[in-house]
């Protein structure tokens, strides 16, 4: 009896364990997978959704388009670039990461720059405040993890 109530256990854990770990999966897949976009499919789509949020006309549709689509080419770029050098076993050294680091946050700056260009005062205001929703709801999502890792029941 106690041999049967061990096993039921064992395989209790073994089962939550593996559906844990295709949770992330599943997830992934829910939400699509974007590196299978192009550039101009991730700009349409985030076009859209900033259409919807803040009620653009066509004239900033097309110049957010543009933007966006640029921004997506550097993107898929880069990340060809360090997946090339992942796969090479080739370490981004010190100065390496500092350079990537800073031209992103150069980038992320011109980014500001065009939008408040392109978005009238209010629109410029709810869009920063987008923005810092969505890094606040990641924070919460990463420390939701990090906190269920941390229990030990």
């Amino acid at each position: 009896m106690k041999k049967l109530v061990g096993l039921l256990v064992i395989m209790f854990v073994l089962t939550s364990t593996i559906n844990a770990q295709g949770n992330g999966n599943r997830r992934n897949q829910m939400k699509g997978n974007q590196s299978n976009f192009t550039a101009a499919q991730m700009a349409t789509l985030q076009v859209k959704k900033m259409n919807l949020q803040l009620n653009l006309n066509q004239s900033q549709q097309d110049a957010i388009f543009k933007l966006q689509k640029n921004q997506a080419l550097v993107r898929t770029a880069m990340r060809k670039s360090m997946q090339e050098k992942k796969l090479n076993g080739n370490p981004l050294t010190s100065d390496e990461l500092f350079q990537l680091k800073s031209s992103r946050l150069d980038r992320m700056e011109q980014h500001k720059l065009a939008m408040k260009k392109i978005l009238n005062s209010e629109q410029f205001a709810k869009w920063e405040t987008m923005k810092k929703g969505k890094r606040i709801a990641k924070k919460g999502y990463n420390n939701n993890q990090t906190r269920g890792k941390q229990k030990n029941w």
